[in-house]
């Protein structure tokens, strides 16, 4: 069972996973209900994303200096500050400039937290408090959506934002009442670190490379790609393709509770390149197979490769990261996936539509990015 201070900070996680979820299921129609074009929506959506991508590796530093709880209670008090005034506002700019804060907030906290699970844990429950982080991030932000509907149809649009600034507010709380320890990573000497650098930075690379592979083929083929197959090629409604990417998530959560005990089995490298095939199965399925039944297990061999590799990527960093650079090691992930969830859907689209190939050359894309990917991991990955 995981410790009193893990259970909180996964407890907390969730709800900020919940907000966040409410909240972005409001912001096109909040946005345009204050006047803003549709141009200006998109615009809006990306700038939250865009801080959050900036920030992740220089909060990843700052918790290294001034602390994780620290860090995650500045998030708090970031994302209620936002959430305030995005309730109150009646300005386009001004709600601009609150969804840019929510995205500095989110990476304040989700990568110090991130680092944080790494530190209260121990070396032997890593790979399971990894995966209670993951489990408490999808399941968060699976619900956030579905709250947040239904609290704007019964309360307006700015019912999402008042949960949000609560939520905040209850975390701030938290942190200032349940015990910590700043934890770190074991030491190594000074000759060792020096010894390894160059070791290091190659590994460094190659999980960078394989984690930003991993979401931007999860994003482009999965979330994109999919549904756009499932109706185009096969004529489904969208309570159809809802359906098969619901099974994907349920995959992805369904495979947590195994993922530590294949990592017992096979070893860390070893489940990350499994993972790493179900995902290219998945792609190659979606670009060759002619049946509608195959999206079905398509999307749940996304699911379960994004499921598999995630947790145990990040527990592999949480090891391997040089001593007193866990924070800045778990924002560098932070930053590939983002960078992902951004650049899938583009370039994506761009080789779908310069390739003559449809679809298809989005995925072919993918196939490449993740297989290129997997060799650079397996051969510079150690441990």
């Amino acid at each position: 069972m995981p410790s009193k201070p893990m259970a909180v900070l996964l407890l907390l996680v969730f709800l900020k996973q919940v907000g966040n979820g409410m909240v972005w299921s409001v912001i096109a129609v909040y946005g345009q209900s204050l006047g803003a074009s549709a141009a200006v929506v998109g615009l809006m959506v990306s700038a939250y994303g865009g801080a959050r991508l900036l920030v992740n590796l220089p909060a990843g530093y700052a918790s290294e200096r001034f602390g994780r709880r620290a860090m995650m209670s500045a998030g708090c008090a970031f994302l209620s500050i936002g959430s305030v005034v995005a309730l109150v506002t009646t300005q386009v700019d001004a709600f601009f400039a609150c969804l840019l804060m929510m995205g500095v907030a989110s990476a304040f906290f989700m990568t110090s937290a991130l680092a944080a699970v790494a530190d209260l844990g121990t070396p032997g429950r890593r790979m399971q408090d990894m995966s209670l982080y993951q489990a408490a991030n999808m399941v968060g932000s699976s619900m956030g959506p579905a709250l947040g509907g239904l609290a704007a149809g019964l309360w307006g649009y700015g019912a999402p934002f008042t949960v949000n600034a609560l939520l905040g507010l209850a975390g701030i709380f938290a942190f200032m009442a349940m015990p910590w320890r700043e934890g770190r990573p074991t030491p190594r000497s000074a000759t060792t670190e020096t010894k390894n650098l160059g070791a290091l930075a190659r590994q460094g690379a190659g999980v960078g490379l394989m984690y930003f592979s991993i979401f931007y083929v999860r994003t482009a083929s999965n979330w994109i790609i999919l549904p756009l197959v499932a109706q185009s090629r096969f004529g489904m409604d969208l309570a159809t393709i809802g359906l098969i990417l619901t099974a994907g998530a349920l995959a992805n959560l369904g495979v947590l509770a195994f993922t530590p005990r294949m990592v017992l089995i096979f070893g860390r490298i070893w489940v990350i390149v499994i993972a790493s095939c179900l995902t290219l199965a998945a792609c190659a399925m979606l670009a060759f197979g002619d049946s509608a039944a195959l999206l079905w297990l398509t999307a749940i061999f996304f699911g379960a490769g994004a499921g598999i590799a995630t947790p145990t990527l990040t527990a592999y960093v949480a090891e391997v990261a040089p001593e007193g650079q866990r924070g800045p090691a778990m924002g560098l992930l932070r930053t590939m996936q983002d960078l992902a969830l951004i650049l899938g859907p583009l370039v994506s689209g761009l080789l779908s539509d310069r390739l003559g190939l449809g679809y298809q050359g989005g995925l072919y894309g993918c196939l490449a990015i993740l297989g290129t990917a997997t060799l650079v991991f397996r051969f510079t990955a150690r441990g």
